[in-house]
C-alpha cells in the first residue's frame, strides 16, 4: 500500500514539474513576443544611417559642345526620425553628405567636391507590414544647404567666379527593408533647383543607405 502511494506521488510531481515548465517556457515565449512587437512598432522611430552617395552634375557651358559629366562616389552620416502612422509613415532626415563628380571638357578632366547639410521630408508606405519584417516605398523634398565646395586645379580658372546656390532642392524616390532594427534603403535622387546659376545645373544622385533603429 505504501509503494503504490509512493509512485502516485512521485507521478504527480513529475507531472507537476513538466506542467511548470511548459507554464514557465510559455511565460518567456510571450514575454519575448511582446518585447519584440513592441520594439518594432513603436509609433516613433529615432535612428542613425550611413551611406554611399553616388552623383552626377549636368555641366552646361556655352560654345562648347563636348563636355561629359561623369558620377563618383561620396559619402552620407546622419540621424532619421520615423513617425509610424500604422501603414502609412513620415520621415525627417538630418545628414551631412560629401558629394563627388567628375567633369570633362574636351581632353580636360576635374572634379567638383561639395559638402552640404540635406535635410529629406519623406513620407512613406508599408507594402509588407510585419512584426519584424517591413518592405516600404517613399518619395518626398530635400533642402541641401551648401557647408563647402571646391574644384579640382584643372577648373580654378574656369569657374571661380561661379555663383554658387547656398541651398538647393532636390527631391528623391525610394524603396527600403527593415529587418528587426537594421534599416536598408535605396534610393534616387534628382535636383529640382540648379547648383549655380550659370554653368552647373542640376544634380543626379543613387543613395544606398543602412541604418540602425535606437529605439
Amino acid at each position: 500500500m505504501n509503494v503504490k502511494k509512493t509512485l502516485k506521488l512521485v507521478v504527480l510531481k513529475i507531472e507537476n514539474n513538466l506542467i511548470m515548465k511548459k507554464l514557465i517556457l510559455f511565460a518567456v515565449v510571450c514575454l519575448f513576443s511582446s518585447a519584440l512587437f513592441a520594439q518594432v512598432s513603436s509609433p516613433v522611430n529615432f535612428g542613425v544611417h550611413a551611406g554611399l552617395v553616388s552623383t552626377k552634375l549636368d555641366t552646361k557651358v556655352p560654345d562648347v559642345q563636348t563636355v561629359k559629366d561623369n558620377a563618383e562616389n561620396g559619402m552620407m552620416l546622419g540621424a532619421f526620425l520615423r513617425i509610424n502612422l500604422n501603414k502609412w509613415y513620415v520621415q525627417p532626415e538630418l545628414n551631412y553628405v560629401s558629394r563627388k563628380s567628375e567633369i570633362v571638357i574636351g581632353d580636360v578632366k576635374g572634379d567638383f567636391k561639395t559638402k552640404s547639410m540635406d535635410i529629406p521630408m519623406l513620407l512613406g508606405y508599408k507594402l509588407v507590414k510585419l512584426p519584424a519584417f517591413k518592405l516600404r516605398g517613399f518619395a518626398g523634398p530635400v533642402a541641401s544647404f551648401r557647408i563647402d565646395d571646391s574644384f579640382s586645379k584643372t577648373f580654378d580658372q574656369k569657374f571661380k567666379d561661379q555663383d554658387l546656390k547656398g541651398a538647393v532642392w532636390n527631391a528623391k524616390v525610394g524603396a527600403g527593408v527593415d529587418v528587426w532594427k537594421l534599416t536598408l534603403d535605396v534610393d534616387y535622387e534628382f535636383g529640382l533647383s540648379d547648383v549655380s546659376s550659370e554653368f552647373l545645373k542640376k544634380n543626379k544622385m543613387f543613395n544606398v543607405t543602412l541604418g540602425f533603429k535606437l529605439f
